[in-house]
């Protein structure tokens, strides 16, 4: 809902969506600056009951936002609190899955979740555009009633002890960040270059939507199948995500070089199938791996990599030619397929926490 409620507010503050996109880009660099202390933070004093407070204080500075809406400078100061009280919590929602599913079913619930992210993108934009006609602060207010109606389905989870002795560095999972990285990257320079695609192709506006569609749309239909099958795979986690990193670039190139619809919809279908995939694995990856004090820390730094790609993504494409940013994305998918693939298994991160991690633990 955030970057249309933002150019919804600021047209009405300045007659301009400009200011929309500067507080975006704010709120992203704020979530994405916090992420790694939020996500220590909850892991310290227990997630759910963390998450509870990051979600109350998030709207309420969406209510402080949408209050102080007349003035632009205190607006930015609004978004950049909100940021900072969100930047954990896509992690600390992550971790929780694993406590309120079984572990034979986890990998099934993470890409269902990703199915349900991708709802979440298709509806977000619908839900502010029919909350529009009640003002442009009220997407805002809707925001801040979406984080308040999410409090309610926290779910109530022990406290994790806190393990002794060494813990290993979170570095160690640097490649897996690079993933995420990479991910982002791509995907955002295809999905924000839509409408220049189009027009390419002599369409417009419309035809950019329908590209969106075809990317989403193969997107959940990939979750959906790896959902289910998944885990009878028998590759590791690392052979999948450089082989769903690798075809995501090779469909990268088909979209740049796109000269009629038939290559642009391979294209678009080759990027979006392993979306959901390459998800589930780099996150079914973390939660085998990572020590259980600091799973929240460890989903907060990869969903800031995944932001920071889509950030210097979606930069790419205002720099670059189309087709000179869409190849740079493919570019950097590849560079993190080799990464993981030639990367060497770190033995700090070979603890595991699960039943199902002690059947997967060299994976």
């Amino acid at each position: 809902m955030a970057p249309l409620a933002f150019a919804l507010l600021a047209t009405e503050m300045t007659g301009s969506y400009r200011l929309g996109g500067v507080m975006m880009a704010v709120f992203i660099g704020a979530e994405i600056a916090s992420a790694r202390l939020a996500g220590r933070l909850l892991d310290r004093i227990g997630v759910a009951r963390g998450l509870r407070v990051l979600l109350v204080v998030s709207a309420l500075g969406l209510c402080g936002l949408a209050a102080v809406s007349s003035s632009p400078v205190l607006t930015v100061v609004f978004v950049v609190l909100t940021g900072f009280a969100a930047g954990g919590m896509s992690g600390g929602i992550r971790a929780l899955l694993p406590k309120s599913v079984s572990a034979s079913f986890l990998e099934r619930a993470v890409a269902i979740d990703a199915v349900v992210v991708e709802l979440v993108v298709v509806s977000g934009p619908l839900v502010v555009a029919l909350l529009t006609p009640l003002g442009g602060s009220a997407p805002v207010f809707g925001m801040a009633v979406a984080y308040l109606l999410a409090v309610l389905f926290v779910p109530v989870v022990p406290a994790v002890p806190r393990p002794e002795g060494i813990r290993p560095p979170m570095g160690s999972i640097m490649v897996w960040l690079l993933s995420s990285f990479g991910f982002g990257f791509l995907i955002s320079t295809v999905e924000v270059s839509s409408l220049p695609i189009a027009q390419r192709l002599g369409g417009g506006a419309g035809t950019a939507v329908v590209i969106m569609a075809v990317i989403i749309g193969a997107s959940m239909a990939g979750a959906g199948v790896y959902a289910w099958l998944g885990p009878r795979l028998h590759a590791d986690r690392r052979t999948r995500a450089t082989v769903f990193l690798t075809v995501m670039a090779v469909g990268g190139v088909l979209v740049a070089f796109s000269s009629s619809w038939p290559l642009l919809i391979a294209g678009l279908v080759t990027v979006g199938v392993c979306v959901g995939p390459l998800n589930t694995s780099i996150s079914m990856h973390l939660q085998l791996t990572l020590p259980e004090d600091r799973k929240a820390e460890g989903f907060s730094l990869s969903f800031t990599a995944q932001s920071g790609g889509f950030a210097l993504g979606s930069l790419s494409v205002s720099a670059l030619p189309v087709t000179g940013a869409v190849l740079t994305g493919a570019g950097v998918a590849l560079t993190a397929a080799l990464a993981v693939f030639t990367a060497r298994r770190q033995g700090g991160y070979r603890r595991v926490t699960s039943a199902v991690a002690n059947q997967e633990a060299s994976s």
